[in-house]
């Protein structure tokens, strides 16, 4: 019995609580610890607190960069936002850390575009579109890689916040790599439509599907395209499921999403980005939709290198040497360019004796100049076309998200009650989400469909489908009822006027090439519609400051067209010469002669004339007839003499005085020169003669750049024997520069 007890009493201890003594504390336990230490220093060898940094660059903070790029992988969203704006702080502070310490700064700023912090993810897209840019191409070739790869890994990210800061990332990215971020771009095209076409057929498939397969080796732009495929809800299902996905996203992100996505087909497709160097030029007409008259690449070279700013000698040897060639066979003097021989290498070809001075050339170096400009030719026209048939097929899978898009915006956007600008009281207010979204719309479809040879009869069905539904809001600019637009407002909303003319005159050149196809969609009644719409748009008068007014247009008298939208006016035109000669050609020398020299748009439409004139004398297809051609040049002639003196007495015109030089200088190397051009004027440009005070000097023609004076002075031996009165003054001039000289 007390073995029972005592056993009781032992198992009841072991869960009793022991009661404190009030005073003191908790007894420790018998197998505890201790773990309490005294040190009279502490050492920290990981740490830079008794660092001495008096030598090193550092921030505010008096941190350096491998301070701060260490700081971008803390777990504490505070310290990576405020490391990111260390580096933005530290690198304004000292620039030549810029070059130095790039190789430790990129690869660590690329791992935050996918940062979880929206701060973050704003503080470095700001910090990346300003550092990038200040960083030479050739300290941030090692780094593409992993710049695009970190990119396109938080455009597939989980959350559509991070997507939607990495498409802001990618347009910066665009600006600086643009070749490397859309190389491949194309793959990605035909394997989604292949695999929409294959799951189309097999219902089976379609459930199994996972979309393309990435692989390590894929093209940059390979990937980005799938990523903004995937964006778009366009996967390995039917394109009507596409564009329900796409209607989930905000109408800011779809904008976000479409105007990237433009970007990045500006550098792509080769009718957007490479053909026209010059186009950047304020003065210079784009001569990408000439290209259709031509059916030799090389041709097409030449024809835009004719008013070129940089190729005079190249362009003087070679027609030289075509008609000194060629008279020796055919010595009439009927003949004109299209009859001479014809040259299909490029100027810096083996045969340019610019670039092989000296050199004796044998059989197998002729034949290997050949073949390689040959294969060249070949790979650039294969290109072009592979390129041509990616845009329509990316334009058959965007079809149902556009035309979704824009039904879903157009009706906010064209309200009757409301005008285009945004619902505020105002001046200079910008458009409205909707409109923009929009303008975003056209302008894809436009970049899609600019330059393609052979639409397909579907491609063309789409197209009609979505024009009908925008037609009924044509003209855009009568929808501008608020005259408190800014003016980069007022030009968006004529470029999609000017976008919509486009479209429908492509759309009417490929059902002209095919059989028509069946739409509700009536493309002469658009047709009419477009051409009274530029008809009124060039008979308006041109503005002091060298814009021309849209009052007539738009409800607002303030709309003006300036030479950029100018420019995307001529594609539009050129389309509809083939159909209206008598009238547009009739509208257009009217709106040139009635414009100043000095006004900007007039050497823009005094290349596209000449340009087009100059059809009619190369191996190409011109839309004019013998007597309009003779009607143009006759027109264009007629005030030339006074057009090239006064764009020569200002430094602002010199590029049109060029491009009249040039385009002087080629019309008197034809066989037959133009007889309608009053010689006896271009005296004065050369030499002047005071009738009254009986002094002498040269002309604008000494003002101009050494190039295009010395174009000048060669057109002098051109037009010896014309006028007795002119060679005198072209002999005075050519003494001026050999005694200057």
């Amino acid at each position: 019995m007390p073995k029972a007890t005592k056993r009781k009493k032992e198992k009841k201890a072991d869960f009793q609580k022991t009661k404190l003594k009030l005073g003191k504390g908790k007894q420790a336990a018998n197998n505890a610890t201790d773990v309490s230490f005294k040190a009279k220093t502490i050492a920290l060898p990981q740490q830079s607190i008794n660092a001495d940094k008096s030598g090193k660059l550092v921030n505010s903070r008096n941190l350096t960069v491998a301070d701060l790029a260490l700081q971008l992988r803390h777990y504490s969203q505070n310290v990576r936002r405020d490391a990111v704006g260390g580096i933005r702080e530290i690198l304004t502070l000292h620039p030549s850390l810029m070059l130095s310490a790039a190789a430790s700064l990129i690869p660590e700023l690329s791992r935050c575009i996918g940062d979880d912090d929206a701060v973050v993810r704003k503080q470095l897209h700001s910090l990346l579109a300003w550092m990038l840019p200040q960083i030479p191409s050739q300290l941030l070739g090692p780094y593409h890689n992993t710049l695009l790869l970190f990119t396109t890994s938080a455009l597939s990210h989980i959350y559509p916040e991070v997507r939607l800061d990495a498409v802001r990332v990618l347009d910066a990215c665009l600006d600086i790599l643009p070749h490397t971020a859309t190389s491949g771009w194309e793959n990605a095209v035909f394997k989604m439509a292949g695999a929409i076409s294959t799951t189309a057929t097999s219902t089976a498939t379609s459930n199994n599907a996972a979309g393309p397969s990435i692989a390590s080796h894929q093209p940059h732009g390979e990937r980005i395209m799938n990523c903004f495929l995937n964006l778009l809800g366009i996967a390995q299902r039917s394109s009507a499921a596409a564009s329900i996905t796409s209607t989930e996203l905000a109408p800011g992100a779809k904008l976000l999403i479409l105007r990237s996505l433009r970007t990045f087909l500006s550098h792509a497709l080769p009718s957007n980005s490479g053909g026209d160097s010059a186009d950047a030029e304020e003065q210079s007409c784009p001569t990408w939709f000439f290209r259709s008259a031509f059916t030799s690449s090389a041709e097409f070279e030449y024809f835009q290198r004719l008013l070129g700013r940089n190729a005079r000698s190249q362009q003087s040897r070679y027609i030289a040497i075509s008609r000194h060639s060629q008279s020796a066979v055919r010595p009439s003097t009927e003949a004109s360019y299209s009859d001479w021989a014809s040259a299909d290498s490029s100027a810096a070809s083996l045969m340019d004796l610019d670039n092989t001075p000296g050199k004796s050339l044998n059989s197998a170096d002729l034949f290997s100049s050949l073949e390689a400009v040959s294969a060249t030719n070949a790979i650039g026209t294969r290109h072009g076309k592979h390129a041509q048939s990616a845009a329509l097929s990316l334009f058959a899978l965007l079809d149902p998200v556009l035309l979704a898009s824009f039904l879903d915006t157009a009706p906010s956007a064209f309200q009757p009650d409301l005008d285009l600008s945004q619902q505020m009281r105002g001046q200079n207010v910008g458009l409205s989400t909707p409109s923009q979204l929009v303008f975003e719309i056209l302008s894809l479809t436009l970049a899609l469909w600019r330059g393609s040879s052979s639409p397909s009869a579907q491609s063309r069905s789409s197209l009609a489908n979505l024009l009908g539904h925008v037609s009924v809001y044509f003209p855009f600019s009568h929808h501008t009822g608020s005259s408190g637009l800014s003016a980069k407002a007022k030009s968006l909303v004529v470029k999609m006027d000017l976008a919509y003319a486009e479209l429908v005159a492509l759309l009417a050149l490929s059902h002209g090439k095919t059989q028509k196809v069946k739409s509700k969609f009536n493309i002469e009644t658009q047709i009419e519609s477009v051409s009274s719409f530029i008809a009124e748009l060039l008979s308006v008068p041109v503005t002091e400051r060298g814009t021309v007014s849209l009052g007539s247009v738009g409800a607002s008298p303030a709309n003006t067209l300036d030479p950029d939208t100018f420019r995307a006016l001529l594609p539009t035109l050129w389309f509809l010469l083939s159909s209206e000669h008598d009238t547009l050609l009739d509208s257009l020398l009217a709106t040139y002669h009635a414009h100043a020299t000095q006004h900007r748009v007039k050497p823009v439409l005094f290349e596209f004339l000449a340009r087009a004139y100059l059809l009619s004398k190369l191996r190409a297809q011109t839309p004019f007839t013998a007597e309009e051609s003779d009607r143009l040049i006759e027109s264009l002639l007629s005030t030339l003499p006074r057009s090239l003196w006064e764009a020569a007495s200002s430094s602002n015109g010199h590029a049109f005085a060029g491009v009249q030089l040039e385009f002087l200088h080629f019309l008197l190397l034809l066989p037959s020169p133009p007889a309608v051009l009053a010689y006896e004027k271009l005296g004065p440009f050369y030499w002047i003669r005071h009738p009254t005070k009986k002094v002498s000097g040269p002309g604008p023609f000494n003002k101009l750049p050494r190039a295009l004076r010395k174009l000048a002075i060669d057109n002098t031996s051109l037009l010896q024997g014309r006028d007795e009165k002119l060679d005198k003054t072209m002999s005075a001039a050519r003494q001026h520069v050999q005694t200057s000289a």
